[in-house]
């Protein structure tokens, strides 16, 4: 996610931010030598940058429009279907996806009755030009104790849109299975837990 981070704006704030505290500071009759300048200025600097950091990830998540500018925040639990096709036709499975999503990336836990996949990586996609969102992961699939094939484990490689309230794609496994994801948002997270 932080490759999706305007860091050429943040870098510009900063710099404007020290020259306002520089120029503060100066006023305030703090400014001696430049021993003690540097001194005042670092005793601040880290104080302000955890205040900038954490305000920032905050709007992130509780602002739309920011949001829209980086990356829409997708956590919570989501729920839907897994379709696929067999050998005697199109079928399907109920699944929940639980997503644990920061600025800095995202777990995806999908789960059903018969196996658990869970993220092995995640890559974020924006196209600026028409706030259009893509999701590539990679999973690793474990099926379940109980159920056909149990202990089973494979990976595959889910493409996900990110469309308001829905994330719908395709996937494919290096069990030769493929298929499609279709999911909607069941109970978002917390305002409050920003740190998921």
């Amino acid at each position: 996610m932080l490759h999706l981070l305007p860091i050429r704006i943040f870098l510009a704030v900063a710099i404007g931010l020290g020259f306002i505290a520089a120029l503060l500071a100066s006023s305030a009759g703090q400014v001696g030598t430049l021993a003690s300048t540097v001194t005042f200025l670092g005793r601040w600097a880290w104080l302000l940058s955890a205040i900038v950091i954490v305000a920032l990830f905050a709007a992130w998540r509780w602002v739309p429009r920011l949001q829209s500018a980086i990356f829409p925040y997708i956590g919570g639990t989501w729920t839907g279907a897994v379709h696929f096709r067999t050998a005697s036709g199109e079928d399907q499975r109920s699944v929940t996806l639980m997503v644990r999503h920061t600025l800095l990336g995202a777990k995806l836990l999908l789960d059903s009755e018969e196996s658990t996949s869970r993220t092995l990586s995640f890559y974020a996609e924006k196209n600026s030009d028409f706030e259009k969102y893509r999701i590539y992961y990679v999973y690793l699939n474990e099926r379940k104790e109980g159920v056909q094939g149990a202990g089973q484990r494979y990976r595959g490689v889910a493409v996900l849109r990110v469309e308001s309230g829905s994330l719908v794609g395709d996937y494919f496994t290096d069990a030769n299975r493929k298929g499609r994801i279709s999911l909607t948002l069941a109970k978002g997270t917390p305002w409050w837990a920003i740190w998921r």
